[in-house]
């Protein structure tokens, strides 16, 4: 089991560290576009991108989970050339339709996103974003089926390397405002397109066959639904924010999401490496005791990283390198908002766990019920906690929306494909880092930062007075140590 288990987290660290490495990268659009722009500014990008994410669904339509599904489990290697090309002439002719309803026809979408009709440039650059971003789509699937994932990462590093260095050029530089931001993502995407046209071509041929399209429509269509409202839940407490609060709240609100992602970073490692993982395992005859395990220990690791960035994320923005922070000082309210949203992407973590069942078993039309559910309780969350409680009450929206979907989930997969969850072990992992969250919040001023690494130390030795471990686990700890310590 452990060494299944291992293969898995090998992919998932190369995905995992590579993708919050290509991110952090990223991360520095944070400092550059929150210390240039005022929050009421950054307000426009926010909601952009937000919509960018949600019209993503659109321009895939379910096409991307359907390849993956049918690519892996193919033999005939004919048979994948097949699929790759119906899948890809399918995405590039639809694509080319949205974006030139987009291009052609920008003012609805205006409207729609900003109450106004004047960011008409802004729509027509998103067009062209989305068409370039959805033809990178199987390119990287490939990567992933075949798992190349250090490759996979070089790519994605390239990717957010260029945006960082044309968000300077144009924001920093030569200061060019808002629109230069969507430029520089629009070159971005266009840059990418390019480095995996050697995938393209190799897998593409003149091919398109309606079985192949009409399996990979039932299959994946229902992501339609399920990815709306997935996103839903992530973003339109962007909108409502803006709405009910106002401009310079939204700018705010989405810095605070942004310093949370760090924990949606490792959930995203996780997520790239686990859907081919359990696709390939599901066929060894212990494969439900390694999924079951594989949920005991995600929890382990990111509730003792989310620990950690809860314990010392004032640290973290604070560091500033010539008077620059992680964020600029309009923004630091944000700060406040980070151990829900990170607690929000842990729910999405479990989340992908109990996708197993409804994958296996080909019920991905139970999906849209699931998310559905998400994503009412995210709306009505929204709309009874904001007024009262601010951007505090969208980022507990958007925990209780994943928690809802985790658990309507897990009562589902349940009956489809029972897998052997180690409740007891996981209680203990929550009851241990939960009381070490509390303590250092209540009980632990921010001056000190030994107490709180103290605490941190604690945390796995208080697992084994809890006798969280077991046997095995426990052998390979103490041979770490030997060879560590001699």
């Amino acid at each position: 089991m452990l060494q299944s288990i291992k293969k898995l987290t090998r992919h998932s660290a190369v995905y995992g560290i590579g993708h919050i490495v290509s991110r952090f990268l990223g991360f520095l659009l944070m400092p550059i576009h929150t210390n240039v722009f005022l929050p009421e500014e950054y307000r426009t990008p926010t909601l952009l991108f937000a919509a960018l994410a949600i019209l993503n669904v659109i321009f895939s339509y379910g096409l991307d989970s359907a390849f993956l599904r049918f690519f892996i489990i193919e033999d005939s290697v004919k048979k994948k050339y097949n699929i790759f090309s119906t899948a890809f002439w399918m995405i590039l002719g639809t694509g080319v339709c949205f974006s030139s309803i987009m291009i052609f026809n920008p003012a609805p979408f205006s409207n729609i996103i900003f109450r106004s009709a004047e960011h008409t440039t802004l729509i027509r650059l998103a067009g062209g974003i989305l068409l370039a971003d959805a033809l990178c789509l199987l390119p990287f699937l490939v990567l992933r089926a075949e798992e190349q994932s250090t490759r996979f990462i070089i790519l994605r590093s390239l990717n957010i390397i260029v945006n960082l260095v044309l968000n300077i050029l144009f924001v920093v530089i030569l200061r060019k405002g808002i629109e230069s931001i969507f430029v520089a993502n629009l070159a971005t995407s266009l840059f990418t397109l390019f480095l995996v046209m050697p995938i393209i071509f190799h897998w593409l041929r003149f091919v398109f066959q309606k079985t192949i399209l009409t399996e990979l429509l039932r299959f994946g269509l229902p992501y339609i639904p399920s990815g709306m409202a997935v996103l839903i839940m992530d973003k339109i407490g962007n909108f409502f924010i803006d709405r009910m609060v106002g401009p310079e709240a939204t700018g705010i609100y989405s810095a605070g999401c942004k310093l949370g992602m760090f924990m949606a970073l490792v959930v995203a490692g996780f997520r790239f490496a686990w859907h081919p993982f359990f696709l390939s395992t599901s066929k060894q005859e212990d494969a439900q005791q390694i999924f079951a395990r594989v949920l005991t220990y995600f929890l382990l690791v990111t509730g003792f990283l989310f620990l950690v960035i809860s314990y010392f994320i004032k640290e973290i923005v604070g560091f500033q390198i010539s008077g620059i922070g992680l964020i600029g000082r309009d923004y630091i309210a944000g700060i406040d908002i980070v151990p829900l949203v990170m607690l929000a992407y842990i729910g999405y973590g479990v989340y992908t766990n109990f996708v197993v069942g409804i994958y296996l078993k080909k019920k991905t039309i139970y999906l849209p019920i699931v998310t559905g559910i998400g994503a009412l309780v995210s709306i009505l969350s929204n709309l009874l906690l904001i007024p009262g409680l601010g951007i505090t009450g969208a980022a507990w929206a958007i925990f209780l929306a994943y928690a809802s979907m985790a658990s309507a989930l897990y009562i589902l997969s349940k009956r489809l494909y029972p897998i052997p969850y180690e409740g007891r072990r996981i209680i203990k992992v929550l009851l241990i880092f939960g009381a070490l969250f509390f303590i250092e919040h209540w009980l632990i001023g921010e001056e000190h930062v030994v107490y709180r690494i103290g605490l941190l130390l604690m945390a796995f030795p208080l697992l084994s007075v809890v006798k969280f471990y077991n046997i095995e686990e426990r052998s390979s700890i103490k041979r770490i140590f030997r060879r560590s310590f001699g």
